[in-house]
């Protein structure tokens, strides 16, 4: 199993479970869930009940939106929703530390932790989109990444530019 695989096989609640250092059965105990309930929200074999749902909300301090579809199945861990994840959580310790009046040098960190996840994040969208075009099954669309990949490969990567340039600039 590849490593985008074995991401996505996880949820994001069963990150947040995890980046957090708790366990199913400790969160549990905490909002009055079962673990079995909590395994079944975790291998979306049932939707989390409204109710149950804002208690998450409250205890992990993220959206709902960040964890549930439209239908509250838990999400996928998909790479992008990792990498989005992890910019909330910077953002929600920056906020902290800023309110407690830390000192610029200990929040530095987190935000260039965060300039470099914004990165990782507009790669991984940059990913989604490639994978999504190929998904056409077209060979028009194969022969363009070939040729541009093929370019890239050989280190005309500013003649590629350059060409690529022209062509808009003639629409």
């Amino acid at each position: 199993m590849s490593k985008r695989e074995l991401v996505e096989s996880k949820t994001v609640l069963e990150y947040l479970v995890m980046i957090n250092e708790q366990s199913y059965s400790g969160i549990g105990r905490q909002l009055h869930i079962t673990p079995q309930q909590f395994s079944d929200w975790i291998k979306k074999r049932r939707p989390i009940p409204q109710e149950r749902l804002q208690a998450l909300v409250d205890y992990f301090g993220v959206n709902q939106e960040v964890f549930v579809d439209s239908s509250n199945f838990v999400k996928p861990l998909t790479p992008l929703a990792k990498v989005n994840l992890h910019i909330l959580l910077l953002e929600q310790k920056v906020a902290q530390l800023e309110e407690e009046g830390a000192d610029e040098e200990d929040i530095e960190p987190y935000r260039e932790k965060k300039r470099k996840l914004h990165q990782e994040r507009t790669a991984e969208q940059r990913l989604t989109r490639v994978a999504a075009a190929l998904q056409h099954c077209d060979e028009r669309i194969d022969w363009i990444f070939d040729t541009v990949l093929d370019e890239i490969d050989c280190g005309r990567v500013d003649e590629l530019k350059m060409r690529l340039t022209e062509e808009v600039e003639e629409r």
